[in-house]
């Protein structure tokens, strides 16, 4: 085993992946991260093939034994681990630049070695994978551009929460699992359907080569980078799945070691416990109308409108037609449309304040019992005619 300074080897013949680690003074974790991606397996629960996926670890500035630790924990393996090091600069040795570091690199390689459908996967190091997950992968990416995993606190660590986060963290799960299903609901979408989740986290997610360069690569922001990353997938009509089987397990911790990252939103949990309080989401309302506007947009971009898609587009973004209709463009992609309208719309459109996430979450299973009725109350009648005509002779 090597373990290259700049660069990574060829390509091994059969390699489909490479999972991508940042991790900066993770000499703690990272030692169980990558023994769980040795122990990867397919549905048939045998190892997987030696060569089908290798790692690439990246200890960006690091001043603890995070590259040591991962070097004797790939000595254990046959698998083709690869550390990399790097002291980056002050203004740039944050978790945005180290990620697209690693994942720009593996990317290229598969570029260059003229296998664009190589697929380029993100993991954080303090995150375990389940035993299949690189197996769900695999077949999640047929017929697709990325997968999103779901990411979820271990449940050892959530017995070790206290009861009020325990109770705050239980409702934000309540929260994922009803917005995805009123997103796919109101815009469905055939690459995603139910069940889905809706997050897009660095800490677990999957990208062809040839997508990730066409998507602009991930930004090498301070922060959220992973969002904007999924935004850009978007704004090309990248076909996404968000793959509820696609498992993997994080910690816990409430030290936000990344701005605006899990670590924060945790510290976030804890503080609203110790006040008493709720934490807040997207208002439900702006929830429901991004979707209505994103679905009659799509139908529009295609040239199969339905009665008053116009008129309530107009209405949800209080901008004439005679504004936003000229960016209609089928030509280009659904995603850069969407985003050119709703910027036109910027000050025009309704703002809410956030709403406690108790009440996000009632208004948005009202919203989902609503659409299923409507749902099926269409196959019905596309399937025997109006009802008022039924029993008609």
């Amino acid at each position: 085993m090597t373990y290259p300074d700049r660069g990574l080897p060829a390509l091994a013949a059969g390699c489909r992946m490479t999972v991508c680690i940042p991790a900066r003074n993770e000499a703690e974790l990272i030692a169980s991260t990558l023994d769980a991606l040795d122990d990867q397996r397919g549905f048939d629960g045998a190892p997987l093939p030696r060569d089908l996926f290798d790692v690439v670890v990246f200890a960006n500035s690091c001043t603890d034994a995070t590259a040591r630790v991962a070097r004797r924990a790939a000595e254990r393996t046959s698998r083709r681990i690869f550390v990399i090091e790097r002291r980056l600069a002050f203004d740039r040795a944050h978790v945005g630049s180290a990620r697209k570091y690693v994942l720009d690199l593996a990317a290229a390689r598969f570029l260059i070695a003229g296998r664009p459908e190589g697929i380029v996967v993100s993991l954080d190091a303090d995150t375990l994978p389940a035993p299949d997950w690189l197996a769900w992968i695999a077949r999640e990416m047929n017929g697709r551009d990325a997968v999103a995993g779901r990411v979820t606190i271990a449940a050892a660590d959530q017995e070790r929460l206290l009861a009020p986060v325990r109770l705050l963290y239980a409702r934000e799960l309540a929260y994922r699992h009803i917005l995805a299903e009123v997103q796919s609901l109101i815009d469905p979408r055939p690459e995603d359907p139910l069940p889905r989740h809706g997050s897009f986290v660095g800490a677990s997610f999957a990208v062809s080569a040839g997508c990730y360069f066409a998507a602009g690569g991930l930004p090498a922001r301070r922060r959220l980078e992973d969002l904007e990353f999924s935004r850009a997938l978007r704004r090309i009509d990248a076909r996404i799945r968000y793959s509820p089987d696609v498992r993997a397990v994080t910690s816990a911790r409430p030290d936000a070691r990344v701005e605006g990252g899990f670590g924060a939103f945790m510290a976030d949990l804890h503080e609203c416990a110790r006040r008493g309080v709720s934490h807040t989401v997207e208002h439900p309302r702006e929830t429901l109308a991004e979707g209505e506007v994103r679905a009659a947009l799509r139908r529009l971009h295609r040239g199969a409108e339905a009665p008053g898609d116009i008129e309530r587009i107009a209405e949800l973004l209080k901008l004439p037609p005679s504004i936003w209709l000229r960016l209609v463009d089928s030509t280009a992609p659904l995603g850069a449309v969407y985003e050119r309208v709703v910027q036109a719309a910027e000050w025009t459109r309704p703002r809410y304040a956030p709403a406690r996430i108790e009440t996000a979450i009632e208004t948005l299973r009202e919203a989902a019992g609503a659409l299923r009725l409507a749902a099926s109350l269409a196959v019905q009648t596309a399937t025997f005619g109006p009802l008022d005509s039924l029993g008609a002779s």
